[in-house]
């Protein structure tokens, strides 16, 4: 299985939690390597009792993307407001599934938060896990459709990205907290437009298609701290940035060796961002050495440099960016 790679997602991939790190939509891309489906697991199928609970990783993947879109937005051209916070949506989960988290959290009435970002927009206004969103500047929104059939990954992505759209221009939200509403007053901050998925799977993959960032829980059981899980998610937010998804899809990029270009790109831009926020590329991309180690097959190491010359080339550009 590729990682860090522009990979069409399975359709059970994206029942998953949505991060609120704001974007334009995009149909995905075409697939350069097809994920396996046997390793996927629905989010339903591992959510605890309570809603709110055992997410972790949805958390500090929220964080660190905020934190890489909000410090490093002077190099991108296209910004949006972001909010910071994680919803789910009804729609996200298996039909099996949904009566459970009914019982538990009213998410027919509009998605539940499942994260809040620590200092960001949403933490401010006093939004809180396990709110539900009800309305946004005094509008409810729209009932979620097609309830009754089975998930569909499309419709669910719509049904998400309809919601971030109205959000990118929020004054006010309404949430539903303990049976009661509550209306709170939200600024969002500008931020370079990238939305985050995190898709609960034990395949080990992270792709972008343009306009979405999508990785697994797979992947980030093999990082071992912010700088690594920063790296992973810089780097394919540096594949939107800098458009290579449009190129893909033009093909203007055939060859391995412009592919291997593009990447290489992606990771200068990607250490430049993580240093606008603080992380370190070069503890970052360490976690190649490790996830190239993987059995992920010899197309990975024709769209990539090796791990070393990566690993050099964050030594190179961490010493520039140091130099007075």
């Amino acid at each position: 299985m590729p990682i860090f790679d522009f990979s069409m997602p399975d359709k059970r991939l994206i029942s998953t939690a949505l991060l609120i790190v704001v974007g334009a939509i995009s149909p995905a891309l075409g697939s350069m390597d097809s994920p396996r489906s046997s390793d996927l697991s629905a989010s339903s199928k591992v959510m605890a009792p309570n809603f709110v609970e055992g997410r972790e990783d949805d958390a500090n993947v929220a964080r660190i993307a905020f934190r890489l879109a909000t410090a490093g937005r002077a190099r991108c051209a296209t910004l949006e407001p972001n909010s910071g916070l994680v919803l789910q949506h009804l729609s996200q989960f298996e039909l099996a599934d949904r009566a459970g988290v009914l019982a538990t959290l009213p998410l027919d009435r509009g998605p539940g938060v499942i994260a809040v970002v620590a200092g960001g927009p949403a933490a401010k206004a006093d939004v809180r896990p396990g709110d539900v969103l009800l309305g946004i500047d005094g509008q409810a929104l729209p009932p979620e459709a097609g309830l009754s059939i089975p998930f569909e990954a499309t419709r669910a992505r719509a049904r998400a990205d309809a919601v971030l759209d109205r959000l990118t221009s929020a004054q006010s939200l309404t949430v539903l907290r303990n049976g009661q509403p509550k209306v709170l007053q939200i600024t969002p901050v500008p931020a370079c437009a990238s939305r985050v998925h995190l898709a609960r799977s034990n395949q080990r993959n992270a792709f972008a298609d343009g306009q979405h960032v999508f990785l697994t829980t797979g992947a980030i059981k093999l990082l071992h701290d912010d700088d690594e899980l920063a790296f992973l998610l810089a780097h394919e937010m540096a594949h939107n940035i800098l458009g290579h998804a449009a190129q893909m899809r033009s093909g203007s990029v055939a060859r391995r060796k412009e592919v291997r270009r593009l990447e290489s790109d992606a990771d200068r831009l990607a250490g430049d961002l993580m240093i606008d926020a603080g992380f370190d590329p070069v503890k970052g991309a360490v976690a190649l050495e490790r996830l190239g180690g993987m059995d992920l097959g010899l197309v990975l190491f024709a769209k990539h440099d090796s791990p070393a010359t990566r690993i050099a080339a964050m030594r190179a550009l961490a010493a520039q960016r140091r130099a007075p």
